[in-house]
């Protein structure tokens, strides 16, 4: 604990010499708005928004009756025959509704609505997934910078001792000159991560629809203590969190509703005809109604195999939902392991690990300071340290990337709103 909190006192007072920014934790709150930022300007969430709503339209779409068909005739006869009969037919046809059949269309296009539905979950939460790993990156950076920086002030003051220590007649200026050598470079990794820094900061405005040039505050990792879930348990709720697996799941019931369509298609048709027949002098002459119907026995072999298509076509989706299913498992336990390892190595390296490193940058900076020690000593000493203190802030920040994976897979879908 105490060796925890001095790397956070060092973090904090690096990073005011960043300049005077606020700084942000990057909590699960601050993450769930950038989420819902990307999912409403993104383009591609945006796309299958409107995906989402023309399915809609399609479900308003389907009609229980087709439109009536009207025709005229005209009789080219002598002008007795024409008087007796009549010289202008017309006729009305109307096809009866099969209600089996209707009803299936409209349950095919509802699920495809689902489908889409889950299909824009699934956008906005990879979109949203995407923007808080970039957010998570530039918060490495953030925090890369400050130990950079940590790292320079330390630089620097070693470089002031070697100077006072040339003033030594016995001592030579081997040592300034070194560590001048490594100030320089220090300093040109630092305006490379600053480079970095701003070209994340970027393309995170880019993933949310922002202004290029929209400032960023100074982001922060936090420790490595986010619970990670249980893997059985988040395997148990992929079925019904995850929106891949929803879709096809309305997929295997737009497959099951197509079978039900092929199998009305293959009943007989009816349909009611009336037809009037009068004399162009406007005298009616006569008047019928009749019914029609179709007859499906010349291509019962093509319905039949209609039929048989899409009932192949909905075994192979229930096929499809548990290759995802398994896939995304696979993910998932991944994702818990990372999450789980990073989180135990953030612990280590700010732990034991830390304090040890120290240790010893102190006992060979002071055996340094009274010549006992080599600059090369001093610089593998600090370099150690500094790269404890970077590993640990990678661990934590691959952590939070793994969590971030791990709720794109198994999400909360009443965060996600339609």
């Amino acid at each position: 604990m105490k060796s925890m909190t001095s790397l956070i006192a060092g973090l904090f007072v690096a990073s005011s010499l960043l300049g005077v920014q606020a700084t942000q934790l990057l909590d699960e709150a601050f993450l769930a708005a950038l989420r819902s930022e990307a999912a409403r300007h993104h383009p591609a969430a945006s796309a299958a928004s409107l995906r989402r709503a023309a399915a809609a339209r399609d479900v308003r779409s389907v009609r229980l009756w087709d439109d009536p068909t009207v025709g005229l005739s005209l009789m080219a006869a002598d002008a007795e025959k024409r008087r007796s009969d009549g010289d202008v037919r017309v006729s009305l046809e109307q096809m009866l509704p099969k209600p089996g059949l209707f009803a299936a269309t409209c349950s095919k296009a509802e699920a495809l609505q689902r489908a889409e539905l889950e299909n824009f979950r699934s956008s906005a939460i990879k979109v949203g997934a995407m923007a808080a790993r970039d957010a998570i990156e530039l918060a490495l950076a953030d925090e890369s910078i400050a130990l950079q920086n940590v790292q320079l002030k330390w630089l620097d003051s070693m470089t002031e001792n070697a100077r006072q220590r040339v003033a030594n007649p016995d001592a030579t200026g081997i040592d300034a000159l070194r560590l001048e050598s490594e100030l320089a470079r220090e300093t040109q990794i630092l305006a490379a991560a600053r480079r970095t820094r701003e070209s994340l900061a970027r393309s995170l405005n880019l993933r949310l629809g922002r202004a290029l040039e929209s400032p960023w505050p100074i982001l922060n990792l936090g420790d490595a203590s986010y619970s990670v879930p249980l893997a059985n348990a988040e395997i148990a709720r992929i079925s019904r969190a995850n929106p891949k697996v929803r879709s096809l799941r309305e997929m295997a019931s737009a497959a099951s509703a197509e079978t039900r369509i092929a199998e009305r298609e293959r009943l007989p048709q009816l349909s009611v005809g009336v037809d009037i027949d009068t004399y162009s002098g406007n005298d009616f002459r006569s008047a019928s109604v009749g019914l029609k119907m179709s007859l499906p026995y010349l291509n019962r072999s093509s319905y039949s195999a209609k039929i048989a298509a899409s009932q192949l076509r909905e075994k192979a989706v229930l096929k499809d939902i548990e290759t995802t299913r398994l896939e995304i498992a696979s993910g998932v336990l991944a994702a818990v392991a990372e999450s789980k390892n990073a989180a135990a190595l953030a612990q280590a390296y700010s732990g034991d690990v830390y304090q040890r490193a120290l240790s010893a940058s102190h006992a060979v900076e002071g055996s340094w300071i009274s010549s006992k020690s080599s600059v090369a000593d001093l610089l593998d000493a600090q370099r150690q340290l500094f790269s404890i203190r970077l590993e640990q802030r990678r661990f934590v920040a691959m952590q939070r990337v793994a969590l971030e994976e791990l709720h794109q897979l198994v999400p909360n879908l009443s965060q996600i709103k339609p």
